[in-house]
């Protein structure tokens, strides 16, 4: 009856934690390229939220607004590579 009781346990709790994190990775697979057209009127007014992007140059840039500002800046010399420090593989 125990190791009943305990498969009961681990099927309740997964069934609990699975949807939170299969939403959270369907939502990163979803994550486009950033329009940084959007950003050319405020550069650098960005906020200080942390996530980051990965340019082209190899530089990681906190949020996809300081990523558009440096993009812009530099007339467009480098691109986008990925969401995520560019240290992460």
């Amino acid at each position: 009856m125990s190791f009943f009781s305990s498969w009961i346990k681990v099927i309740f709790i997964t069934a609990l934690v699975f949807p939170l994190y299969s939403e959270a990775f369907i939502a990163a697979l979803k994550r486009k390229e950033p329009q940084c057209n959007k950003y050319k009127d405020r550069l650098h007014m960005c906020t200080r939220e942390m996530d980051p992007v990965c340019g082209t140059n190899m530089h990681t840039y906190s949020n996809e607004c300081v990523f558009c500002s440096a993009v812009l800046e530099n007339n467009r010399s480098f691109g986008f590579k990925r969401y995520g420090s560019c240290d992460s593989s």
